[in-house]
């Protein structure tokens, strides 16, 4: 159908059920192929009702396919790229309203392994890697639910390295925006002991 009448109706058809056909078997080679058959329908019919929808099967085929936060997150990040894409692309389609809240679970998915590695080097005294990796959180995924913890493992890795200036801000930012944070109690103590600290005076 698609060799012989490649621009029919059918023959569009035809080459997205292929694509269905691998994604539904959904093992690891089968999404490669099925993202690709994907890929190979918007190339050919850009203007098809069903391009927005192809777009979001590829993303789909990365997302079924991420690991858990703590494990490598390629897949996550290619599946949050191609969720952007069907917004900017189509952003009037079905697939575009869909698409916020994959966004949002790829971001979470994204900032929680970013934490678990910002966490590892605070705890090995590593905190200029520490800080690097949770600045990283605050700037890409703002909205990440853990932000306390980010706020005050980046604000004790600033304190603990002897930056105290820097902690001030994360730490105040802890207490007034998570005041029930089990972490706010710690931030509070800090503050405290920096307000008795001698000031460093200019030589």
């Amino acid at each position: 159908m698609i060799e012989s009448f490649p621009k029919s109706f059918y023959a569009q058809r035809a080459k997205l059920a292929m694509a269905d056909s691998y994604f539904a078997k959904g093992d690891e080679g089968s999404m490669i192929l099925a993202a690709s058959e994907y890929r190979e329908f918007i190339q050919l019919y850009p203007f098809s009702p069903s391009t927005p929808y192809a777009q979001y099967q590829i993303a789909l085929s990365y997302y079924q396919k991420a690991l858990k936060p703590g494990r490598d997150q390629g897949k996550t990040t290619q599946a949050l790229v191609e969720f952007r894409k069907v917004i900017a692309s189509f952003p009037t389609s079905e697939e575009a309203g869909k698409a916020p809240a994959m966004i949002a679970d790829c971001e979470e998915r994204l900032a929680t392994h970013a934490l678990s590695i910002g966490q590892l080097y605070y705890k090995q005294k590593a905190y200029k890697a520490a800080i690097s990796r949770l600045t990283e959180i605050i700037t890409e995924y703002p909205s990440f639910s853990k932000m306390d913890q980010v706020y005050f493992y980046l604000a004790d890795s600033y304190y603990l390295a002897n930056k105290v200036e820097e902690a001030v801000p994360f730490f105040t930012k802890l207490v007034t925006d998570f005041p029930k944070s089990e972490l706010a109690e710690k931030a509070q103590e800090r503050l405290e002991l920096t307000a008795k600290a001698p000031k460093k005076t200019a030589a």
